[in-house]
C-alpha cells in the first residue's frame, strides 16, 4: 500500500513544474502542521476541561450534600426543591440534581418529565465498597453525563447527586479547533504568497538559463547569461558562461579543422581522380599496344608458320611447328582477353551498354551464373560522358567479379534507368550475401577494397552508392549519378595514346 501511494505521489510530482512543487510543499507543510496542532490542542483542552469538570462536579455534590442535611432532617421538602433548583440555575454545567434518603428513595429532584429510574442503581457498587463520594458516566438522550454522588454525612441520612453535561466542553473544543483552523488557513495564504515570491525569484534566472541552454543546443555558443546573484544560481550561471566560452572556442577549432579536412579531402579526391584517369589512360594505351602491336606480331608469326607448313619438312618438324602454332593461337587469345580486361575497345567504339552486354555474355559463357541486363530510357542518339561510362563499366565489372568469387549466386540482374537528369543502376544477385555494416566497420576492407573502390568511383562522378545485403538472401547495389552526355569526339581522339 505504501509503495503504491509513493508511486502515485512520484507520478504526480514528475508532472508538476517548479512553482507548483514549491507551493504544494509549502501549503502541505502548513496544513500538516495545522492538523497536528489542532489534534494536539483538542486533546489538551479536552483533558484539562474534563479534569475541571470532575473537580466542579465533586465540589457541587459535596456542597449540595452539606446544605441539604438539615433540610432532610426537618423534612423541609420545599426548601430542598428550592436548593436543587438554585444549584441547577447557578451552575451552567449541571444537567440535573436530586437527593435520596437512607432508604434510596428520591426525596427531591430537578427532572421536569419524571425521574428516570435507571439513575438509581449506578452507584450501588460504590456504596457497597464505601467509595462515596463517587463518579459514574451516564448516557441520557445521546448525551454523556458525569454523575457525581456525595453522602449526606450528618446521621447518614441520605445521598446527594448531581449530573454534569459536556456541552460546554464540546463548545470550547470547537472554538479552539475553529481558531486553529482559521490560523492555519491564514498561514497557508501567507505561505502561498511567500512561496510565490520565492519561486518568482528562483524561476526567472532558471528560465533564463533554460532558454540560453536551448539556444546553445542549436549552435549559438555565443549565448551568455547575466550573473545577478552570488548564490548557487549565480554560480550555475557563471559555469554556464564558462561552458559557452569553451564550446565557442571548440567550435572555432572544429571549423578550422573541418575546413582543413575538406581541403585535404578535395585534394585527395582530385589526386584520386587524376590517378584513376591516368590508370585508365595507361590501361587504354597498354590494351591498344597489346592488341595492335603484340597481336600483329603474333598474327604475323602465325602466318609465317602457316606458310612453312606447306614446305617439304620432316614429320618431327611438322609436329613441332603445329605445337608452336597452337601455342601462338592460345597466346593471341590470352592477349586479346587481357586487352579487353584492361580496356575493352568496344567501350570506346560502341559505348557503355554494348560493352556491358559483351561483358555479361562472357560471364554467362563461362557458366558462372545467368546475367540479365535491362536498360530503360536509353537515349541511342548520344553517348554518355567518357568518365561516366568508364566509372559505370568498372562498377559493374567489379560487382560481377565479386559475385563470381564470393556470392555463389545463380542469377544476376543489372537494371539501368535513365531519366532526363539522373542515371539509376541496380545490380542484384541471389547469392549468400554478407554483413555490410560489419564489412565497412571492421578491418576486412584492407583485404577487400573492391567495394570501397566502387564507392570512390561513384563519389568522383558526383553520385551515391548504397549496398543492401543479408545472409542467404543476396545482395543489391544501388547507384545514382547525374546523367551527363559527351560532346562530339575529335577525329584524332582515339590515336592520342599511341
Amino acid at each position: 500500500m505504501l509503495t503504491k501511494t509513493w508511486d502515485i505521489f512520484t507520478w504526480i510530482a514528475d508532472r508538476l513544474n517548479m512553482e507548483a512543487k514549491v507551493l504544494c510543499i509549502t501549503v502541505g507543510f502548513i496544513l500538516f502542521l495545522g492538523v497536528g496542532v489542532t489534534f494536539e490542542m483538542r486533546t489538551i483542552v479536552s483533558n484539562l476541561m474534563q479534569d475541571e469538570l470532575e473537580k466542579q462536579g465533586m465540589s457541587i455534590a459535596s456542597d449540595l450534600s452539606a446544605r441539604s442535611a438539615d433540610l432532610l432532617l426537618t423534612s423541609n421538602i420545599f426548601a430542598l426543591h428550592q436548593l436543587l433548583r438554585n444549584t441547577l440555575q447557578n451552575n451552567s454545567n449541571v444537567e440535573y440534581a436530586f437527593v435520596l434518603d437512607n432508604q434510596g428513595q428520591v426525596v427531591a429532584h430537578t427532572f421536569r418529565n419524571g425521574f428516570p429510574i435507571d439513575l438509581l442503581g449506578i452507584h450501588d457498587d460504590a456504596v457497597r465498597r464505601k467509595e462515596l463520594p463517587g463518579k459514574a458516566l451516564v448516557r441520557i438522550e445521546d448525551q454523556i453525563i458525569h454523575d457525581f454522588s456525595s453522602r449526606i454525612s450528618t446521621g447518614n441520612i441520605g445521598t446527594a447527586r448531581v449530573g454534569l453535561h459536556e456541552r460546554n466542553i464540546q463548545a470550547s473544543i470547537r472554538k479552539v479547533v475553529i481558531a486553529i483552523t482559521q490560523t492555519t488557513l491564514l498561514m497557508s495564504v501567507v505561505g502561498i504568497f511567500a512561496a510565490s515570491i520565492l519561486t518568482s525569484l528562483l524561476h526567472q534566472p532558471i528560465n533564463l538559463l533554460v532558454e540560453a541552454t536551448r539556444r546553445m543546443s542549436r549552435g549559438n555558443y555565443r549565448q551568455r547569461v547575466e550573473v545577478q546573484t552570488k548564490d548557487q544560481i549565480g554560480t550555475l550561471a557563471q559555469a554556464f558562461n564558462e561552458l559557452g566560452v569553451t564550446l565557442h572556442n571548440k567550435e572555432q577549432e572544429n571549423d578550422t579543422l573541418w575546413a582543413e579536412l575538406k581541403k585535404k579531402e578535395e585534394v585527395l579526391r582530385t589526386l584520386l581522380k587524376t590517378v584513376i584517369t591516368a590508370q585508365e589512360t595507361e590501361r587504354k594505351r597498354i590494351s591498344r599496344e597489346l592488341h595492335d602491336e603484340t597481336g600483329q606480331v603474333l598474327s604475323s608469326l602465325m602466318l609465317h608458320l602457316q606458310s612453312m607448313k606447306d614446305r617439304p619438312i620432316t614429320g618431327e618438324m611438322q609436329e613441332e611447328m603445329e605445337n608452336i602454332r597452337s601455342l601462338i593461337a592460345r597466346t593471341i587469345h590470352e592477349v586479346k582477353r587481357i586487352s579487353r580486361q584492361l580496356r575493352p575497345s568496344i567501350l570506346d567504339d560502341m559505348g557503355l551498354f554494348s560493352a556491358l552486354n559483351h561483358l555479361c555474355e562472357e560471364y554467362q559463357s563461362n557458366g558462372s551464373f545467368d546475367v540479365d541486363m535491362v536498360v530503360y530510357g536509353q537515349n541511342t542518339g548520344k553517348r554518355l560522358l567518357a568518365e561516366l561510362e568508364i566509372a559505370l563499366y568498372r562498377i559493374v565489372q567489379e560487382s560481377l567479379t565479386n559475385i563470381s568469387k564470393h556470392a555463389q549466386a545463380r542469377n544476376v540482374s543489372i537494371i539501368f534507368t535513365l531519366t532526363p537528369d539522373q542515371l539509376y543502376l541496380v545490380i542484384e544477385d541471389d547469392g549468400k550475401g554478407f554483413d555490410v555494416e560489419q564489412h565497412f566497420s571492421s578491418d576486412a576492407y584492407k583485404e577487400h577494397l573492391g567495394l570501397h573502390g566502387m564507392q570512390e568511383r561513384v563519389e568522383i562522378i558526383g553520385g551515391t552508392l548504397q549496398i543492401e545485403s543479408s545472409r542467404e538472401t543476396g545482395t543489391t547495389i544501388y547507384v545514382n549519378v547525374p546523367l551527363q552526355f559527351a560532346t562530339e569526339e575529335k577525329p584524332d581522339d582515339k590515336n592520342t595514346d599511341r
